[in-house]
């Protein structure tokens, strides 16, 4: 008996291994064994069993023989190899490092074999404050799926609202429902600073040993107790970032997506790329899983999903004392203003009355880029080829990629012209903090944002803490504090440079861009009497801006879907970027083109000839005028997921030569 075996490697395929005899009754795909794998043993799991007749191994000049198994029975519920295939199939992830998504490395060699029942909860649970009127209402209907092995059911449930209208009371008590019926529950939430905040609600709800946290800065031996707990059942409920999707669960009864829009659960960054969505609703499928997908402003594809009848949707209850009043600033008219003047009026109004204001910004820092004001050289990181933003640190001033953490002094004189005037472009949130401290003296003003976390928690705990108390006036900040904040005393908040992300080459910019301004315009409704909502434009034509007036989120839903569907881009097809460099034109070109030609899918009976894809291209990345670094890629369109692993299979036997750099990353997130 022949099998096929993946090992923690980042290949796309997995090796060849005879069983030994004593084996073959035990021997089943999910099993791990341990192997010789070079110079080495290793740990590596059974995808498939074939007959040795139906294998050809004339290619081989020994086959290494498998004596060890370290389990007697599958681990997870799920079918992991099935699973680590259609990662590969759907993201082009290497089998081996999909496997070992599931099996981290701090566990122990032989793990405990998990119980078939779980471990009981006490038969008392701590009682959650039941819920009334329509937030009842939708508990009751969600909690109908919830250890319900009806079959045919929709594949997710979409919660549309801000969390301050009762969000996290509905998770309570659908959790309390999973639970109370022997299953597990996971809550997938897009940022780390938010889980304490959770944390205290569940563990005011729940027994604290049957609730976990489950993210990268946990130590090992907490990440090891916690897989354990997980597969043993005395783990209950998790709390984690998207890795918690690979957890062992043996009854997950429910799962819940918190902002599920969030492009933080994509992640391409490293192998494996997945999206976490995407697999838990492949997860939910083998577990019978109650999924819900919540969000203030729903992604392109949740809405698609509920719109073919996959997906159901549910509204959170509205606050009956109306919606903010939205203004759209047209920054055209104020060209050198980084506050405009009806903004200022607003903000200076509100500070009079006693109420707080919350100012946005697209950028931490001091400003977005700094440049020549001669010749208008931009100064970019020799690493990432993008501009350098400038920051301030007390009385020092530099220039810091935001992309890869690198700093810089400023320069005395531009290389190009030598000339000595620079000009920063941009307000980044250090300088509009600077600036309404010189416009409205006498106001107090703060900052929160990811540079203040970084350098202290406590610090940003400190002025968060002081905002909520009605301490501070002003509070500036990034999009962290536009999602699930409560604060009952705002009276406006203002946006600066709304529509910086518009003038990328992403074709989600616009969505992106909307779903910021509608959960920060969302903060409100639970605020003060008579709300404003500022947003400043250069762009004041663009749609978003006029369906943003009304918060109608169907609207512009509906118009973003229609021209997502006029151009043949997701939810209504696949997308393949592919990546290439060289310092060496000739053989990017020769590459590239090598590429492009797999991709013209013949016409032969075993290969369907509707599958032939819409490509894209090719677009240049970076500044080619000052790097030796040639960059490109192009966007390769498919109309299903059949198509898509189509695709995959035949750009993967591709080698680029040594001189070329060539990424495959399907369904990107990050363009350009």
């Amino acid at each position: 008996m022949i099998a096929d075996i993946a090992f923690p490697v980042p290949l796309r395929k997995t090796f060849c291994y005879r069983l030994n005899d004593g084996l073959l009754e035990r021997a089943r795909p999910g099993l791990r064994v341990l192997a010789p794998f070079g110079p080495r043993m290793a740990a590596g799991l059974i995808i498939k069993l074939r007959e040795e007749s139906a294998v050809e191994l004339s290619g081989f000049k020994t086959i290494k023989t498998v004596d060890t198994l370290l389990d007697n029975s599958p681990v997870f519920k799920d079918d992991v190899p099935a699973l680590a295939l259609w990662m590969q199939a759907r993201w082009n992830a290497p089998v081996g490092l999909a496997v070992d998504s599931f099996f981290p490395r701090m566990l122990p060699p032989v793990l405990p074999l998990p119980s078939s029942t779980l471990y009981p909860l006490p038969s008392t649970l701590p009682a959650v404050p039941p819920l009334a009127g329509e937030l009842a209402g939708i508990t009751d209907k969600l909690s109908a799926f919830i250890n319900n092995t009806e079959c045919g059911r929709p594949a997710a449930h979409v919660l549309f609202g801000p969390p301050q209208h009762g969000r996290y009371e509905i998770y309570l008590e659908l959790i309390k429902k999973a639970v109370s019926g022997g299953g597990q529950a996971l809550c997938l939430v897009p940022d780390l600073n938010l889980m304490p905040h959770f944390m205290e609600r569940l563990g005011s709800a729940f027994k604290p040993e049957a609730v976990a946290v489950w993210h990268s800065r946990i130590a090992a031996r907490q990440k090891r107790s916690v897989w354990l707990g997980v597969l043993n059942g005395s783990v209950k409920i998790v709390l984690g970032a998207r890795s918690a999707v690979f957890l062992p669960f043996r009854e997950l009864a429910l799962a819940i997506i918190d902002e599920e829009q969030d492009d933080i659960y994509k992640q391409e960054e490293q192998e494996p790329n997945f999206h976490a969505r995407a697999l838990l609703l492949k997860r939910a499928q083998y577990h019978n899983t109650c999924l819900l997908l919540a969000s203030a402003c729903p992604s392109m594809e949740a809405y698609a999903g509920v719109k073919a009848g996959r997906f159901t949707w549910n509204d959170l209850p509205r606050p009956v004392r109306g919606r903010p009043r939205v203004t759209i600033i047209d920054m055209e008219k104020h060209p050198w203003d980084i506050i405009s003047p009806p903004l200022a009026e607003k903000l200076k109004k509100a500070v009079g009355e006693k109420r707080q204001a919350l100012v946005l910004s697209g950028r931490k820092g001091y400003a977005s880029l700094f440049m020549c004001a001669n010749c208008g050289w931009i100064k970019r990181c020799p690493r990432c080829r993008i501009p350098l933003g400038v920051k301030k640190d007390g009385e020092a001033c530099g220039v810091v990629c935001w992309r890869c953490g690198r700093k810089e002094p400023l320069p005395e004189s531009c290389p190009k012209c030598s000339g000595k005037v620079f000009r920063e472009k941009g307000a980044g949130t250090q300088k509009v903090e600077g600036y309404l401290k010189k416009l409205l003296p006498g106001t107090r003003v703060a900052r929160f944002d990811g540079d203040l976390l970084k350098s202290s928690v406590k610090g940003a705990a400190a002025v968060y803490g002081a905002f909520l108390k009605g301490e501070t006036d002003i509070l500036v900040g990034t999009r962290l504090l536009a999602r699930g904040h409560d604060f009952p005393n705002l009276g406006v908040i203002g946006v600066i440079d709304s529509d910086s992300g518009l003038s990328t080459a992403d074709f989600r910019a616009s969505e992106k861009v909307f779903q910021t301004l509608f959960e920060a315009c969302s903060t409100l409704e639970t605020a003060a009497a008579e709300p404003e909502f500022l947003v400043q434009t250069r762009q004041p034509g663009h749609y978003i801006f006029s369906v943003l007036p009304d918060m109608d989120y169907r609207k512009f839903a509906e118009d973003e879907l229609a021209a997502r569907r006029d151009f043949f881009y997701p939810p209504f097809s696949e997308l393949v970027r592919l990546g290439f460099a060289s310092f060496e034109p000739k053989a990017l070109a020769d590459f590239s083109g090598s590429a492009l030609k797999a991709l013209d899918f013949p016409a032969a009976p075993d290969e369907p000839a509707q599958l032939q894809p819409e490509i894209l291209g090719p677009m240049a990345v970076g500044d080619l005028k000052r790097s030796r670094l040639l960059k490109e890629y192009y966007l390769v369109k498919l109309p299903d997921e059949a198509a898509l692993a189509y695709c995959l299979e035949r750009l993967r036997p591709l080698k680029p030569p040594k001189s070329v750099k060539f990424k495959i990353t399907a369904d990107p997130y990050g363009l350009g």
